[in-house]
């Protein structure tokens, strides 16, 4: 389906549940996992595996969910966009570990798993807030707005 064109967008799961909710039996276990931190990790692994092109990955979840939500100041790099970005690394080698996972929950479905190609940098409004994986600095975003 990505491959092809079919889907609008691609995000990240985050339902942060602790192992202790997780390990319950259905339908007595939470739905979603962790995904914020490791969905860029995941899917560039996909593109250096040819299974979607960079620009295709960035229409998926940058600027098509800024188009369809009506994200004011996001999805594109751009004058009067807020200077927000993340520089990856093609073929840096990651393995996802639960004890590097930012969440609260301390736990990702990827824990032990290795990946072709990470975040190295993310700007946020023109600051540099994570570098190879350390969170730098305060939270200092804003609040998104929409404009319909």
């Amino acid at each position: 389906a990505v491959r092809n064109n079919y889907n609008d967008t691609i995000g990240s799961d985050h339902a942060p549940h602790l192992r202790v909710n997780k390990d319950k039996e259905y339908p007595d276990t939470p739905s979603g996992m962790p995904g914020v931190q490791t969905l860029l990790p995941v899917m560039l692994n996909h593109v250096n595996d040819g299974k979607l092109t960079l620009v295709q990955l960035m229409n998926l979840i940058c600027e098509n969910p800024a188009k369809i939500f009506g994200i004011v100041g996001k999805g594109y790099i751009k004058e009067n966009y807020d200077a927000d970005f993340t520089i990856v690394d093609m073929n840096k080698i990651i393995e996802i570990k639960n004890e590097k996972i930012e969440s609260k929950c301390g736990w990702s479905p990827f824990d032990g798993h290795k990946f072709k190609g990470t975040p190295v940098y993310t700007i946020i409004n023109g600051d540099i807030k994570m570098k190879d994986g350390e969170i730098l600095g305060e939270a200092s975003g804003r609040p998104i707005k929409f404009d319909n």
